[in-house]
């Protein structure tokens, strides 16, 4: 019995990645191609990496599927939805990031007739929490100079565009593939850079004890004579040795491409923290004033979503359905003279 468990549970295990294939193997690509793409010549990479990947893209597709959207982005809606004027400070602000985006622009210009009249675009943005003093209503009385916690976003950034919600959500898997990849790359330059300044400690200790060498000798010293003690001297020498233990460990100058697949074996198995997601939900006023519990009650949480990268600062993110009519077209001002001119 106990074998047949082991079979069963294997074959239960191994079952999701065969249903997966096509979109592991693509992914395997994918990062072969970002990495190194001699990769492929190690033997059996596609088994090492089937299992590592479909994790990966199980969490990208949790982090992906988290994000809050779409809503509905047209200017008019910027004071009916919560969302829309917690992120934005006015409706201008929202009509000024339409307009200067090329990939609002680029998915604009290919839509075809029939499709729907709108583009789905991820935006980003930096939330800060800042402590003020303002008005409120306690019990009944107005009171003034009171504690309270204002909300901003800062840094608006249309990360990417497409015609349809599912497209852009696949739009966004792949840049997060992306990330995982350029984190590899990430990782062996901050490992190169590491050694090279473990090379040059090294070569300071070994010249140290060198000037020791020529001074015990008798021989000519360009430099002032440097007395060192038998304590300075055993330290020195425990630490070159500590150096040159360490450095053949790290030594990458020349990396093999085994060494390669192990850093992005580590990547992938630690993706859980490279990429995280959090949902959140706000209650603020028309101020984007945290409101207290008492009086959050009465208002509509605005909900967004923040998502963690390695390496980068937090970002709010929300998926927004905007109107074609509302994305400029036209990037110079002689074009859009000329469209208006052929309108009269």
């Amino acid at each position: 019995m106990g074998l047949i468990r082991r079979v069963l549970g294997h074959y239960l295990k191994q079952k999701p990645i065969q249903l997966h294939q096509a979109e592991i193997d693509t992914a395997i690509e994918q990062l072969l191609y970002e990495i190194n793409p001699r990769l492929r010549f190690l033997p059996g990479y596609r088994e090492t990496l089937s299992r590592p990947v479909w994790n990966t893209l199980k969490h990208i597709h949790h982090v992906i599927g988290g994000i809050a959207g779409p809503v509905d982005a047209a200017t008019r809606q910027w004071n009916l939805t919560p969302a829309l004027r917690a992120l934005f400070a006015s409706r201008s602000d929202m009509e000024k990031l339409f307009h200067r985006d090329p990939s609002l622009r680029n998915c604009s210009a290919t839509a075809q007739s029939g499709q729907p009249a709108s583009c789905h675009a991820m935006i980003a943005a930096t939330m800060q929490v800042r402590k003020v003093l303002g008005i409120a209503l306690r019990g009944g009385i107005m009171q003034r100079e009171v504690p309270q916690t204002q909300i901003s976003f800062t840094d608006h950034r249309i990360v990417a565009a497409a015609g349809s919600e599912s497209g852009l959500r696949e739009k966004l898997k792949a840049f997060a593939l992306e990330f995982v990849a350029h984190k590899v790359l990430a990782n062996i330059a901050a490992a190169r850079s590491e050694c090279e300044g473990m090379e040059q400690e090294l070569a300071l200790l070994r010249a140290r004890m060198r000037m020791k060498l020529r001074q015990d000798n008798g021989k000519a010293c360009l430099c002032d004579r440097v007395e060192y003690g038998d304590g300075e001297m055993a330290e020195i020498c425990t630490l070159i040795k500590e150096k040159e233990a360490l450095l053949s460990q790290t030594a990458i100058h020349q990396p093999t491409l085994q060494y390669f697949m192990d850093q992005l074996l580590l990547v992938l198995n630690s993706v859980g923290k490279l990429l995280q997601v959090h949902e959140i939900s706000l209650h603020l006023d028309n101020m984007n004033i945290l409101l207290d519990a008492p009086e959050a009650g009465a208002v509509k949480p605005v909900e967004l979503t923040e998502v963690l990268r390695a390496g980068h600062s937090a970002r709010i993110m929300l998926i927004a359905r905007v109107p074609l009519d509302e994305v400029l077209v036209h990037d110079d001002m002689a074009a859009r003279i000329d469209h208006a001119l052929k309108q009269l």
